[in-house]
């Protein structure tokens, strides 16, 4: 009888110890999955420099993610004009050209979306030491599905303390690379929604559109 409980016993630790294993395998799972590209997603993005024109799939790289609040024009000069949060997820641009071309080639990256909307970032930007924090092309919000999201990639920048000002951005890009409502900063601006082209050291001429793809 002795023997007999003591192997009950064991039984039952062995039970105890498998539902365990199952609870941390079915907590830790959607937690890898929000880490991950789903598998049928693909978002590609051509690199131009110079003669050199290659594609890159987004989803080849890391999940980068963050959350920031925006900063629109103040049209009065002590009214403060943020727009909501917002959760993003998507590729460390600065990752995305080092691996594609190198970040010591790089003065400027203009990002183009198909309808012509562009800005222009110094590559100090791009170093993740000035106050913008990670440049990202964002591939969803809030947890919104990536196939859904019509404004991916878009450009996001994640400060760390998730808020980027106006004035932030003139300290992080400088003055003629910030973008204006008129004659006021708003960072709002620089969200370059469906990024198509990378254009490195743009020298000024046309940019590239839908017929160059």
């Amino acid at each position: 009888m002795t023997a007999r409980r003591g192997w009950i016993l064991v039984l039952g630790l062995m039970l105890v110890v498998a539902a365990g294993v199952l609870v941390v395998v079915r907590r830790a799972g959607p937690e890898q999955a929000d880490d991950a590209w789903d598998d049928d997603l693909r978002v590609r993005v051509r690199v131009i420099h110079g003669d050199w024109m290659g594609d890159v799939e987004l989803t080849d790289y890391p999940v980068t993610r963050g959350r920031v609040s925006y900063e629109g024009p103040r049209f009065a000069e002590n009214e403060e004009n943020w727009k909501p949060s917002h959760a993003y997820r998507g590729v460390d641009l600065a990752h995305l050209l080092d691996e594609a071309i190198g970040l010591a080639t790089i003065e400027t990256v203009t990002l183009v979306a198909l309808d012509g909307w562009h800005k222009t970032l110094p590559r100090s930007v791009l170093s993740e030491t000035t106050v913008a924090g990670t440049a990202i092309l964002a591939l969803s919000i809030d947890d919104e599905s990536s196939a859904e999201w019509d404004d991916a990639p878009m450009l996001v920048f994640l400060p760390t303390d998730e808020r980027f000002s106006n004035q932030d951005m003139l300290d992080a890009l400088g003055p003629e690379a910030a973008h204006y409502y008129g004659d006021l900063p708003s960072v709002t601006g620089l969200m370059v929604k469906g990024v198509t082209f990378l254009v490195i050291n743009h020298d000024g001429g046309p940019l590239p559109t839908l017929a160059d793809l």
